[in-house]
């Protein structure tokens, strides 16, 4: 179904770019990511998990083709940050519960290069503004990943407990390769310094399970987890002709 929504939106593209022109409509961006990860598919009695955010970047380049008047069909090319902090509270192993509940806390940081396709479309034009909202898909490559996990293990001993910390970490080439995603949000537009600029605000929310690793050498089972983010760009349209 995902590669079907590409497709529908990918495949217009080709009859706009065919169409005389004379020059592209391009914009660099920049702007600041909020990141996590959130609806983990089975949350059983064997763990539980608080998630937390990752602040990151987001930059690359727009290039915008008109539909109509007020319709256009966007493509980006974007470098993006994603990932979380997470604490897992491990209540289980191996089937037998723990006297005291083992706790780790993990870093899932992950890279990508995205290929946003957006329909952009103008709700509002005054002379000073404008202001348009924005919905599409997204198809998303890991270039990079991070993961660092620091935990704790407690074992009864008499009236006390002996620790086992647990330490591990690994690059997560083994988390999926692709991420889809669906974004939505909204750009205002403005003039500084008489140019053009415009606001970006995207919503982009995965619909591919991610299974992350908690401990593996440790024997316990990954965690599933979507990528999630809110994203505020500045844009600074510019042409080029053709």
């Amino acid at each position: 179904m995902k590669y079907i929504l590409l497709l529908l939106l990918i495949l217009p593209s080709f009859f706009l770019a065919a169409q005389s022109r004379t020059e592209l409509n391009l914009a660099l961006s920049a702007g600041y990511n909020l990141t996590q990860h959130y609806g983990t598919k089975d949350q059983t009695g064997d763990y539980k998990v608080q998630t937390g955010f990752r602040h990151g970047f987001n930059t690359g380049l727009n290039l915008s083709l008109p539909v109509t008047g007020k319709l256009d069909l966007m493509y980006e090319f974007l470098y993006v940050t994603r990932g979380s902090t997470e604490k897992i509270t491990i209540v289980e192993l191996d089937g037998e519960p723990l006297v005291k509940p083992a706790v780790m806390d993990v870093k899932y940081f992950m890279d990508y290069v995205e290929f946003p396709v957006l329909i952009r479309y103008e709700i509002l034009q005054k002379e000073s503004f404008s202001l348009s909202v924005v919905s599409g898909v997204a198809m998303a490559l890991k270039v990079k990943g991070d993961y660092e996990l620091d935990g704790v293990i407690y074992f009864p001993d008499g009236n006390d407990y002996t620790t086992f910390e647990l330490k591990d970490k690994s690059q997560l080439k083994e988390v999926n390769m692709f991420d889809f995603s669906l974004i939505y949000g909204g750009e205002l537009g403005f003039k500084m310094w008489s140019t053009p600029m415009a606001l970006a605000y995207r919503f982009t929310i995965g619909w591919d399970y991610l299974d992350l690793p908690t401990y593996p050498d440790g024997g316990f089972a990954p965690v599933s987890l979507r990528n999630q983010s809110y994203s505020l760009s500045l844009k600074i349209p510019f042409q080029i002709k053709i």
